[in-house]
């Protein structure tokens, strides 16, 4: 009986650690699995020595190294899920190992924080995967220090620890604050000394890496690879875990005991522990899940992916508020030809933020801004944004791609054809870069590609200095040098319907006949409309070109019910906005 007990006891020790890897994947595979297009998207592995070499630049270097490595397997979200859950429960099992180590108990309560506010940190798209790492391998390094210590005599950890600060960077510091506790505490032969001794090596170390080696600040030097973007601005509740787990050896040298009243089984302290982690689990990841986001980063993969018609039915069907997902949205409009028709069928901003993005560092900015300028011809500015985000930011795929696509455009073939070298040496992109190795010295094959040769025909033939600070400024140069741009031409005329310019929409009607249009857009027909108001219900000039019957009687629908509610703005508003909220005239009236 006893025996059965025990294997019971053994078996379900294991439930609360499964149950938290089991949470742990579903959330991050199947709800927030954003993060790991996020993330995979923001830095590039390349298979080669070289660049193993470029990130041993600093201490630290080849910890981001080997979270670039980690994260590349982040293109398939289950696999990312995975990956993080089986790093997440691995480090919550060292811990216990550690605790196990140190008091011959196990410490619920500690592994019960820590696990919370691990995965706490973890919803955080931004907390990078060499973060967590960067916890784990101290961990590592610790429960092999005090497992192993008699055979070394304590001097070996001591003496590495200066090698182990250039693997690990300001993470290090972590393994020394443990093995300092652990010395001072568990009465190791020497232990103060071997303290002195660890301290000094570390100190040295990092001056001589300042003054000698490899010339970086010492704010750096102390703390890289951690930085507060990188950890999603969550500096304090990880410097917290990390407190944590660093006073370890000194949270179980303070005895105290619980009343047998107040003890339970073995059996049963895993059924709560097991349950609270299911419940509270389950509480932190619906609390941290952002719809807003989550709907942000499927409309960028949609968008990478070229599926333009996806990009517009899925904000259709997700209306979203966010200024970087309307922008997509609008480049996806106009990729499609639409723009102007179906612009007011998605929130916008009246003063153009929705259709252009001003010059910023900041990353989604940097990252997203250039495929405006790529749409309308203007490629050696997607060409800059694109390059300039990757010397900030180091390599990314699409960052990466878009350099390639604007050089083969350019014709610029041996530049391109070391972007495509750099491609090919990655686990996931080598098929597309195969794609874009043939079209190397190859106009034909270009000029017919259903992308570049489109851009290649609507590139601008004219180059000149872009105003990023007013992207319109560079539109109106496009048209005087370039008429029949059809793309930058939608753009200029849906910045006039955003601003509500009846001048300069009364001015710009009859180009486009001459532009080869056989139709006015639905948005433009509307505003023609409203300038009969203004015109003694004549329509102005449009050239050869009619408004349709249609729009006409929807025209008059709509007057019809701002009647009927006695010409007042205001009580007409809940009506017209339920049959008319997707139209120009709803916008001049209320916007």
């Amino acid at each position: 009986m006893n025996r059965f007990r025990a294997n019971l006891n053994f078996h379900f020790s294991w439930l609360p650690y499964l149950v938290f890897f089991v949470i742990s994947f579903i959330y991050f595979g199947f709800f927030e699995n954003y993060l790991f297009f996020y993330q995979e998207k923001s830095s590039l592995f390349i298979f080669s020595l070289d660049f193993l070499r470029e990130n041993l630049h600093q201490p630290g270097g080849l910890l981001i190294w080997l979270g670039k490595f980690f994260s590349t397997f982040y293109y398939y979200p289950l696999a990312g899920a995975i990956i993080l859950s089986f790093i997440l429960i691995l480090i919550i099992l060292l811990v216990s190992k550690v605790i196990l180590f140190l008091t011959g108990k196990e410490g619920r309560v500690i592994l019960f924080i820590i696990g919370v506010a691990l995965f706490y940190l973890n919803t955080d798209y931004r907390f990078m995967l060499f973060n967590n790492l960067g916890l784990l391998f101290q961990l590592i390094i610790f429960s092999l220090t005090i497992r192993y210590l008699p055979y070394f005599k304590g001097w070996i950890p001591v003496l590495i620890s200066p090698f182990w600060y250039f693997i690990m960077g300001g993470f290090s510091w972590l393994f020394v604050l443990l093995l300092t506790f652990y010395f001072a505490f568990y009465k190791v032969k020497n232990g103060w000394v071997k303290i002195a001794t660890l301290w000094s090596l570390n100190i040295l170390f990092v001056f001589l890496s300042k003054e000698f080696l490899f010339f970086q600040s010492g704010k750096t030097l102390l703390i890289f690879p951690f930085t507060r973007l990188d950890a999603g601005s969550q500096s304090i509740p990880f410097f917290s875990v990390a407190f944590i787990l660093a006073i370890l050896p000194i949270i179980f040298r303070i005895k105290f005991s619980i009343p047998s009243r107040f003890r339970i089984s073995e059996f049963a302290g895993n059924l709560i522990t097991t349950c609270l982690v299911f419940i509270i689990l389950g509480v932190v990841g619906i609390l941290r899940f952002d719809v807003k986001t989550s709907h942000y980063f499927q409309v960028g993969k949609l968008f990478y992916q070229n599926k333009y018609d996806e990009v517009i039915a899925y904000n259709r069907n997700h209306p979203s508020t966010n200024l970087l997902t309307i922008f997509l949205n609008n480049i996806a409009l106009c990729e499609k030809g639409k723009l102007d028709d179906l612009l007011f069928d998605f929130p916008q901003s009246p003063d153009g933020k929705t259709l252009f993005l001003k010059w910023e560092m900041g990353v989604e900015i940097l990252r997203r801004g250039g495929y405006f300028y790529y749409s309308i011809g203007m490629v050696n500015e997607a060409h800059r944004w694109a390059f300039e985000n990757m010397v900030m930011k180091g390599l990314a795929p699409e960052d990466l791609k878009m350099l390639i696509k604007t050089e083969l455009i350019n014709g610029n073939y041996k530049v391109a054809s070391k972007y495509i070298t750099i491609l090919k040496n990655t686990a996931f992109y080598n098929k597309e870069a195969k794609v874009f190795e043939k079209l190397l010295f190859n106009d034909a094959d270009i000029n017919a590609d259903r992308e570049l040769g489109e851009k290649r025909q609507n590139k601008i033939k004219t180059d000149f200095f872009s105003i990023t600070d007013d992207p319109y400024i560079n539109i109106e140069r496009i048209l005087v040098n370039d008429s029949l741009n059809k793309k930058a031409f939608e753009y200029k005329v849906a910045l006039l319907l955003l601003r509500k310019d009846y001048k300069g929409i009364a001015y710009i009607l009859p180009e486009f006949g001459k532009r080869g249009y056989t139709k006015l857009p639905m948005n433009v027909e509307e505003a023609a409309l409203s300038l009969t108001l203004f015109n003694n219900g004549k329509f102005p000039y449009m050239g050869n070109l009619q408004i349709n019957k249609n729009t006409e009687l929807r025209w008059n629908q709509f007057l019809t019910i701002f009647q009927q509610h006695g010409a007042n703005v205001i009580a007409a508003e809940p009506a017209l906005k339920r049959e008319f909220g997707n139209t120009f005239w709803y916008w001049s009236f209320y916007k």
